[in-house]
């Protein structure tokens, strides 16, 4: 089964993401709320997609976090949030294998985006 981390600050927003990457057949690893903790997770656990808002709880923000966790893996990341300024977007855009979706984020929007970032076919 393929392993996704949420990271998440809005608690009900982590639970839609829950429920599409479920019915997409992916074990939830862990959901977290801030860059900091999808950081130590995601140095010792190895998942097939990142699922992350920009803006979070603590000190860095997920662009940050992700040009940290960027130094020990190149897994898919999708960016979602609802600052969709142009400084946040130009930011993302500089992380490798990622794209960026507006919230809110509609079920075909994040289901399509997690084909095209891993690579997979949505069923028939």
């Amino acid at each position: 089964m393929k392993k996704a981390i949420i990271v998440e600050d809005n608690l009900l927003i982590a639970v839609v993401y829950r429920h599409y990457l479920e019915k997409m057949n992916y074990h939830i690893i862990k959901e977290v709320t801030t860059g900091e903790m999808a950081i130590e997770v995601l140095a010792s656990e190895k998942v097939d997609i990142i699922i992350m808002d920009i803006m979070l709880d603590g000190i860095i923000d997920g662009i940050d976090a992700m040009i940290e966790i960027r130094k020990t893996t190149n897994c898919p990341v999708i960016f979602a949030s609802g600052n969709s300024d142009s400084l946040n977007m130009n930011r993302a855009s500089e992380v490798s294998n990622s794209i960026f979706l507006i919230k809110p984020v509609t079920a075909d929007d994040f289901t399509s985006g997690v084909y095209k970032m891993t690579g997979t076919k949505k069923p028939a």
